[in-house]
């Protein structure tokens, strides 16, 4: 009778171990098909907040129409916040004509778009947020931006070319945010009411400079409550895997550009160019564009210009190390040479305490001059 007990507890034993084979082999399979299909699966949130977005499979909410450059971003594998998180606030400042050039630049289109893992990392900065005050919430100012639409910036803003790249980036060198990896966002009261950052969105100013805060604070510039709202915002999309720049309290990027080089796709168009509505001009197979071969960025202290030569040796440059180059017509003459941006302000400030007023940070590639902005682009 034991032995007949003992004989059938084995062999519901090796019934249950071969049911667990094959359960693991069925899963395994289930996997590598998910991996085939693409699927981006996200097991750092809670089990109830996990998303499977299938690229180029998104859904968009029933009972909005979509516009031909959000078909050209879906196709792209890009993904509406609001299908992530509609909690979210969305004004997209460049559909309006409220922004730093005064022209609507995308017509009908009024979305957030991101790649699927940067639209969830901005879903945690929201749980973050609302953790901490309930009452507040994000709102996105730009997300994805075409660089087309790049392009109709630099060509609409009514400056020289020469003080273009003072106020743009270049783009001819791409940027983050034409890959859906970088967003511009702050935070609102339940009101609708935008925190209080010193300055508004897109503003040029140096007040509007994360790296210049504690100058500003000193002069009297810019308060503590000013400062707390905006480190409160970077705190939130810190926590969630998003890193800030030095020059726009608003700006956020989700990765570094080698990274978005070899994970995403730029997106080049936000007009159709066939009947079709899937991919927009020059995104068909390659990601090349014309950012430059190497990339070396410096940036130095520019504390004189010139129409005529002057010996870096005279007493006019009270002994310092100075560079002299030619660039558009002058001569120009530079000091120190550092790899950050924030390195090069906290310079600037000492050679404006040695007398040199009007001194600035420039950047360069390789040595050669480029826009400030295109160098802080291109060092992230």
């Amino acid at each position: 009778m034991k032995q007949k007990i003992l004989r059938i507890l084995i062999l519901i034993v090796l019934i249950i171990s071969f049911i667990f084979i094959l359960f693991q082999n069925c899963t395994n399979k289930i996997h590598k098909e998910l991996e085939k299909q693409n699927v981006i699966t996200v097991d750092t949130l809670p089990k109830t907040d996990t998303v499977k977005i299938k690229k180029n499979k998104v859904k968009i909410k029933k009972g909005r129409d979509t516009t031909d450059f959000e078909r050209i971003l879906i196709a792209n594998g890009l993904v509406n916040i609001h299908d992530i998180d509609s909690t979210i606030k969305v004004l997209l400042r460049y559909s309006t004509k409220n922004n730093f050039l005064g022209i609507d630049m995308y017509g009908d289109f009024d979305q957030a778009y991101l790649q699927p893992d940067v639209a969830l990392k901005l879903k945690k900065a929201q749980q973050y947020l609302k953790d901490t005050f309930p009452n507040y919430s994000l709102i996105i100012y730009d997300a994805v931006r075409p660089r087309s639409i790049q392009q109709m910036m630099w060509d609409s803003i009514k400056v020289s070319h020469k003080l273009r790249p003072k106020y743009l980036s270049n783009p001819k060198y791409g940027s983050l945010h034409n890959f859906g990896a970088a967003v511009d966002i702050s935070i609102i009261d339940s009101r609708g009411k935008p925190l209080d950052m010193a300055t508004d969105f897109d503003s040029f100013k140096e007040l509007a400079y994360p790296i210049m805060e504690k100058q500003m604070l000193k002069k009297g510039l810019i308060t503590k409550e000013q400062i707390n709202n905006r480190k409160l915002l970077r705190k939130v999309m810190k926590k969630a895997g998003f890193f800030n720049i030095q020059t726009e309290w608003w700006h956020f990027n989700s990765c570094y550009r080698k990274v978005a080089r070899t994970k995403y796709k730029l997106i080049e168009n936000h007009i159709l160019t066939t009947k079709k509505p899937l991919i927009a001009k020059n995104t068909k197979k390659s990601n090349k564009y014309n950012e430059p071969k190497s990339i070396n960025i410096s940036f130095k202290v520019q504390i004189k210009t010139s129409t005529k030569p002057i010996n870096t040796k005279s007493k006019i440059f009270k002994g310092l190390n100075v560079y002299r180059y030619h660039h558009k017509g002058l001569y120009k003459y530079t000091v120190g040479n550092f790899k950050t941006y924030e390195q090069a302000i906290n310079y600037r400030q000492k050679m404006r305490d040695l007398g040199f007023k009007d001194s600035f940070v420039a950047g360069f590639n390789n040595n050669k001059r480029i826009g400030i902005r295109s160098a802080i682009e291109l060092s992230n």
